[in-house]
C-alpha cells in the first residue's frame, strides 16, 4: 500500500496497489503548477536575510523543476542548504509540502493559491513561548526567462518581512 502524508502529518492508507515503501508521498492531483517554460534547471544569485535587512547574506543558488515540484539549494556561511517544495491541490486552493534544511528541517505544509503565473503559499510555526510567527512564499514564473523564488517570515505586530530571494535565469 502506499502511504499518503497528509498536510497536518498524518499518515493515510491508500488503497491504490503501490510498491512497498516507507517514505509518504503527496498525492500530486491533476493539475501542474509549474509551467513547461520553467521545467528545468535554473541558477542566481540568493540573498538571506539574518538580521540587519540592509546587509544580507549573499550565495549562489540553484533550482530544479519538475511539473509540481521545486527543489533549490543555496549557502549560508559556506553550509550548503537545500530545500523542496512539493504542490498539490488545484490552483485556487492550493497546498504543498515543504521542507528546506535551514527554515524548516521537518517539513511543513503550507496553503495558497496560484494565479497568473505566481504561486503564493502560507503557514504557521510556533516560535517560542507559545507565539505563532507565519511564512509566505511566492513563486514567480511570469517571465519566460526567469524564476523567482522569495520567502518571507512573518513577524507578530510587524508583519512579512524579507527572509530570502532567489532570483534565477537559464
Amino acid at each position: 500500500t502506499l502511504l499518503v502524508l497528509s498536510l497536518s502529518g498524518d499518515l493515510m492508507q491508500d488503497d491504490a496497489a503501490a510498491p512497498d515503501s516507507a517514505t509518504p508521498v503527496m498525492k500530486a492531483g491533476p493539475h501542474q503548477f509549474i509551467p513547461d517554460t520553467h521545467l528545468g534547471d535554473w541558477n542566481g544569485p540568493n540573498r538571506l536575510w539574518m538580521m540587519d535587512p540592509d546587509e544580507p547574506s549573499r550565495s549562489e543558488g540553484t533550482i530544479m523543476t519538475t511539473g509540481n515540484v521545486v527543489q533549490y539549494t543555496w549557502s549560508y556561511e559556506d553550509k550548503k542548504h537545500e530545500g523542496k517544495i512539493e504542490f498539490a491541490g488545484q490552483p485556487g486552493a492550493l497546498r504543498a509540502a515543504w521542507v528546506d534544511t535551514f527554515h524548516a528541517a521537518e517539513g511543513q505544509g503550507l496553503h495558497g493559491f496560484a494565479v497568473d503565473g505566481v504561486m503564493r503559499l502560507f503557514g504557521t510555526y510556533p516560535a517560542g513561548d507559545g507565539v505563532e510567527w507565519g511564512w509566505q512564499i511566492e513563486i514567480d514564473t511570469r517571465d519566460r526567462e526567469a524564476f523567482a523564488l522569495k520567502m518571507f517570515n512573518v513577524v507578530p505586530t510587524v508583519g512579512p518581512v524579507p527572509a530570502v530571494a532567489l532570483l534565477a535565469a537559464r
